[in-house]
């Protein structure tokens, strides 16, 4: 499936810019609302969107294997790639993580750790039919808030607790395993179901397939728009926003510079780890593969521009390292009318650079090249 790379890059490049704005744009109090606004919907269209499209390209892998890698070494594979990716993640957290000591600096739930961990959950969740994936993917959605408040609470009465609670929430909660899991359980879901349209080989069951993943985009994107109303509210306020209960839901940098006084109604559904926001995030992660499947594996389309949005894709592991050399040459230096520019340049350059390392290096020795190493020892 061709436009798996073409969304992975997508949404690498989203979270490259989201990341620069964060390290490098000056900004003032009176833009903070617009900022978090913004760097809101980035982090859907960027950290969340490939979250998903990496889940489902996990479970797009295991149907493709089935009957032709026997169960032990499709299962090796699977944990040794997700081991990988979390020992990667403990590289990054020891390199990011500024806020704790040794060895708790080495622990934390950032992109990399969870995609790991998704690995293993996709492969195990796997083995149940849909109905009990998606039926586990909602008590996950909804029993998390309560999970989590009764780990904050007990954390400080008794050591336990707190050992889950660092382990489940952890000092870097940005894609902490509770609710983030549940995407990984409902992506393994729908990639089946494409999966199976695609072994169908006909324009009718291509189409079938696309028109199905865009009408359940639309539901989840409805039902995330709905929840908020119905739940606890439309817009969250200073009085009923407290980040030390949900940490991970302050996921925008921004927000930990300035005090949540100057954002005074924000939408639900764009804090990060809400249920609606899950289901928005899911929803328009549908959207866009059903988009781009008919677009890149149906029609075929071929241009220049999506082969380089694919090849931030194909190398997108390693752009989590990579983007830590320029993140901080102009760490909070750079005004809105300098911030474009700049941003156009590091884009290029980092394209430009990816480019040369695979036609005259092939990539090696990238991290993407290495699980792209990994998985061919257990093809043979």
């Amino acid at each position: 499936m061709k436009s798996i790379e073409l969304i992975k890059g997508f949404s690498i490049l989203i979270i490259l810019i989201s990341n620069a704005v964060n390290y490098w744009l000056v900004f003032g109090n009176e833009s903070i609302y617009i900022l978090t606004l913004v760097l809101a919907f980035l982090n859907i269209l960027g950290p969340t969107l490939y979250i998903f499209i990496v889940s489902f390209s996990i479970s797009f892998t295991l149907n493709k294997k089935m009957g032709i890698i026997p169960e032990k070494p499709n299962r090796n594979l699977v944990l040794i790639q997700g081991f990988f990716l979390i020992s990667l993640g403990i590289v990054f957290n020891l390199i990011t993580n500024s806020s704790s000591f040794f060895p708790q600096n080495l622990w934390g739930w950032n992109i990399l750790v969870f995609l790991g961990f998704s690995q293993l959950i996709s492969y195990y969740i796997f083995k149940l039919v849909r109905w009990a994936r998606f039926v586990i993917g909602l008590i996950i959605i909804f029993f998390t808030p309560g999970i989590r408040e009764l780990l904050f609470i007990g954390k400080d009465l008794n050591p336990i607790v707190d050992i889950l609670y660092f382990v489940v929430v952890s000092p870097i909660p940005s894609f902490s395993l509770l609710p983030y899991a549940s995407i990984s359980v409902f992506s393994t879901v729908f990639g089946e179901f494409i999966y199976e349209s695609i072994e169908l080989d006909s324009s009718t069951g291509n189409l079938h397939s696309t028109n199905s993943i865009l009408k359940y985009g639309t539901i989840l994107l409805i039902c995330g728009l709905l929840l908020p109303i119905i739940d606890i509210g439309y817009i969250i306020t200073v009085e009923n926003y407290n980040p030390l209960i949900y940490p991970f839901i302050d996921a925008i940098p921004i927000l930990k510079t300035h005090p949540p006084t100057f954002i005074s109604g924000i939408p639900i559904f764009l804090y990060a780890g809400t249920p609606s926001n899950l289901f928005i995030s899911m929803g328009i992660s549908l959207l866009f593969i059903g988009g781009n499947y008919y677009r890149k594996d149906i029609l075929h389309k071929k241009k220049f521009k999506l082969n380089i949005i694919s090849l931030f894709g194909k190398n997108s592991i390693t752009l989590f390292f990579l983007q830590l050399i320029f993140l901080p040459l102009f760490y909070q230096k750079l005004p809105l009318l300098m911030f474009f520019p700049f941003l156009m340049a590091y884009i290029v350059l980092l394209g430009f650079l990816l480019y040369l390392w695979q036609k005259y290096g092939n990539s090696i020795p990238s991290f993407d090249w290495m699980l792209n190493k990994i998985e061919e020892r257990f093809k043979k």
